[in-house]
């Protein structure tokens, strides 16, 4: 009965409900991100095993959802942590630690930018968003993440091991040719970004993964905090109606900000929401949960 709801909610028409209709599907495991690519299936990257597990750097891979609910394989080929992914109506473009790849229909994945590209060495790059110009597209340098945890897991907010560090992480733009270019700098606002999302204006928006913060600005230009009390921060978005979508990869929570600054509403509560995908046709939003190795579908309101 799982798979036949889920099913209903991967190619069933949006409707109205007084509160979210929230439904599941298994995936694999460890699922980060989620797009719709060709004939409206999805494609899933999947992390697979994480930290000191012998396969944790070559088990990656993206997953591909059918209209019937079908998972299956769609690429593999020793990617190591794929991050975020998009569709550009012609390949997919995710980002694997300190490369980003194209892979096309047949599965078949070519280099959009490595290391040397960068005008510094990335650490962790993470999510993906089209530049709405399309002109290529924008993508996280998460930087060394690894001194956000101690021994006793995700530091405090006021830890002096991380916050007495030069603010690291970046925002990249790469173009078609594989010309990357900084489009966001180091801001002790954006403390080791995550997920990013370019507003058809140009606007950048950016999850700061430890601080908690969503912050907004143009490339180039200054950038201000849009909202916070987001720790562990993963998935943003608004939709054409100026509501913000933010997801927390710790906590699980999946939040909807209504525009004009009302109070978020909590749509959902996951054991590990990730970087999500707000499908429009349907009304949709879809969040890979990683611990449950799901996706997570929620109906939306009209």
């Amino acid at each position: 009965m799982l798979f036949r709801l889920s099913l209903i909610w991967i190619i069933g028409p949006a409707c109205a409900f007084a509160a979210p209709q929230v439904h599941t599907l298994d995936v694999g495991k460890n699922p980060e991100s989620v797009t719709r690519g060709w004939n409206g299936d999805l494609f899933v990257t999947i992390m697979g095993e994480r930290g000191d597990h012998p396969d944790a750097d070559t088990d990656g891979a993206i997953h591909r959802v059918d209209a019937a609910g079908h998972v299956s394989l769609f690429h593999r080929s020793d990617l190591q942590e794929p991050k975020g992914i998009v569709f550009t109506g012609e390949a997919l473009v995710t980002a694997d630690k300190t490369h980003v790849w194209r892979i096309d229909l047949n599965g078949k994945r070519s280099l959009l930018a490595g290391p040397e590209q960068f005008p510094a060495p990335p650490v962790y790059l993470n999510d993906v968003a089209l530049d709405p110009a399309q002109r290529g597209v924008y993508v996280t340098d998460m930087n060394n993440a690894g001194q956000l945890f101690g021994p006793n897991g995700f530091r405090e907010i006021d830890d002096p091991v991380v916050l007495d560090q030069e603010p690291r992480g970046r925002v990249y733009h790469i173009a078609w040719d594989g010309t990357v270019t900084l489009a966001i700098g180091d801001s002790p606002l954006m403390f080791h970004p995550n997920g990013t999302w370019v507003e058809p204006d140009g606007r950048i928006l950016v999850a700061s993964f430890f601080l908690g913060h969503v912050v907004a600005g143009y490339p180039g230009g200054e950038i201000k905090v849009i909202a916070t009390g987001h720790r562990s921060a993963d998935g943003v978005e608004t939709d054409a109606a100026g509501n913000l979508y933010v997801t927390e990869v710790f906590t699980g929570k999946i939040w909807q900000y209504p525009p004009n600054g009302r109070v978020p509403l909590l749509l959902h509560q996951a054991q590990s929401a990730a970087d999500h995908y707000l499908d429009r046709e349907r009304n949709l939003l879809i969040v890979p949960d990683s611990k449950a190795g799901q996706l997570v579908f929620i109906q939306l309101d009209e």
